[in-house]
């Protein structure tokens, strides 16, 4: 069938059935009934001749599109995909009854992008009609004067950012970050070659013995995943409170309490910070908070925390080693006070993370994510203004094989730790000398 011939027919068929269900609620088969009927009314209104498999697949379709998420619910079905990307397709300067060209679309896969040009929408309005009932789900407002936004689908299975005109010159864009229902544990992420057993021993004796931790890493490297499997060692019985902008986070264990930022309403008011929240918390006897990232002047509060009554925190950075994230984190507390100088922020910085750690993940250019750095947080010394840090574990690349995948080892580098020594043995958990010796 001719695509403007089978646009102009969906758009038809979504009216009649859009006005037969009037706005109220209606079962699956119920819709599914009301658009079969209307398929085969107006596709002779059209003159469009369709083959049983042809109205099955237009059917279907449309029913994806009053029930679903259109095009997109057969890969969010699709449980080896970890990303779905939407690209505006641009100006159409050849066809005037269209604003831009149908959008464009990759996954990830592996680590890998493909592109599907089997996933096709009817035009840039069939995207932004997605985007819509998604922000709409959220509660969160999708117009001009709030062109791009964050949201969860319903069940958290997925988080949706997006970004629609004018803000995206190229049509509406839509990205989905899929969250798997199975969690992965430690021993997963062993199995997957994400780290060793050794580092694997080192970080649960570091968890339990509350070293305050932060995960660094880039977009997609894999810092929620491995934040996730390490709470399977906070001891069940503490209390953790989790402060998020979008509810990611999935932690294995079970007195959890879980909070979240709030945008401000169409008056502007009503917004919720993360510093709010940080400071809420505090009030809520944690015996940690987690900060799924720290993104700006949170990051003075988060360090307060971990530095007095609350021991064993953890949160995630983007950046592009721990040396980086460490900067960052000092830009962030300069946001918080801007009268503090750089020595008191970095005097700062290292009292709350020292006996602590900066993990560092990856994703490889063969898209497999690795543990590439631990780093050992030291004391400043008397006048000084760069943290010590001494790296414990890394990865060392050695090359890519004709398959194109990343080789190499993770070297231990004979260095132990001797304030996190410390702690792991006041507070009697597993301390073993030859973690930092062999791997």
């Amino acid at each position: 069938m001719d695509r403007t011939l089978e646009r102009a027919l969906k758009a038809a068929v979504r009216d009649e059935v859009a006005a037969k269900l009037g706005g109220g609620a209606a079962g699956p088969d119920q819709v599914k009934a009301f658009v079969v009927e209307a398929v085969e009314t107006l596709r002779l209104d059209y003159g469009a001749h369709l083959e049983p498999a042809e109205a099955d697949a237009l059917c279907r379709a449309i029913v994806d599109d009053f029930l679903y998420y259109g095009p997109l619910q057969p890969l969010l079905e699709d449980g080896t995909i970890t990303e779905v990307m939407v690209n505006g397709g641009g100006v159409d300067l050849a066809d005037p009854a269209l604003s831009y060209l149908p959008p464009i679309v990759y996954v990830e896969r592996a680590g890998k992008l493909e592109y599907r040009p089997d996933v096709a929408f009817d035009d840039a309005g069939h995207v932004r009609r997605i985007i819509d009932k998604i922000a709409e789900q959220a509660g969160v407002r999708c117009d001009e004067a709030h062109a791009m936004g964050c949201a969860m689908l319903p069940g958290g299975r997925a988080r949706a950012t997006y970004v629609v005109p004018p803000l995206a010159p190229d049509g509406p864009a839509l990205n989905l970050r899929m969250f798997k229902e199975d969690l992965m544990s430690m021993g997963d992420l062993e199995r997957a070659g994400a780290l060793t057993a050794a580092m694997s021993d080192f970080l649960r004796s570091a968890v339990a013995a509350r070293c305050p931790i932060v995960i660094s890493g880039g977009t997609g490297s894999g810092k929620t995943t491995l934040l996730n499997a390490l709470s399977e060692f906070i001891p069940p019985g503490e209390r953790v409170i989790t402060l998020e902008d979008t509810p990611e986070l999935r932690l294995r264990t079970p007195h959890t309490e879980r909070m979240q930022t709030r945008e401000a309403n169409v008056e502007g008011e009503g917004a919720v910070g993360m510093r709010e929240l940080v400071a809420i918390a505090l009030r809520r006897r944690p015996d940690r908070i987690i900060v799924g990232e720290c993104r700006g002047a949170e990051a003075y509060d988060m360090l307060q925390a971990m530095q007095t009554d609350h021991p064993g925190s953890m949160t995630t950075v983007h950046a592009n080693d721990p040396g980086n994230a460490i900067s960052r984190l000092r830009t962030m507390v300069g946001y918080a006070d801007g009268d503090l100088n750089r020595e008191v922020i970095m005097q700062q910085i290292a009292e709350s993370l020292c006996g602590g750690l900066v993990v560092h993940v990856e994703r490889l250019q063969d898209g497999s994510r690795r543990v590439t750095s631990i780093v050992a947080v030291d004391p400043l010394p008397e006048g000084g203004t760069v943290i010590p840090r001494a790296e414990l574990f890394a990865f060392d690349v050695e090359g890519v094989d004709d398959g194109g995948r990343v080789m190499g080892a993770w070297r231990a580098r004979g260095i132990q730790p001797q304030h996190i020594k410390g702690r792991m043995r006041a507070a009697g958990v597993w301390y073993d000398p030859e973690w930092f010796f062999s791997t």
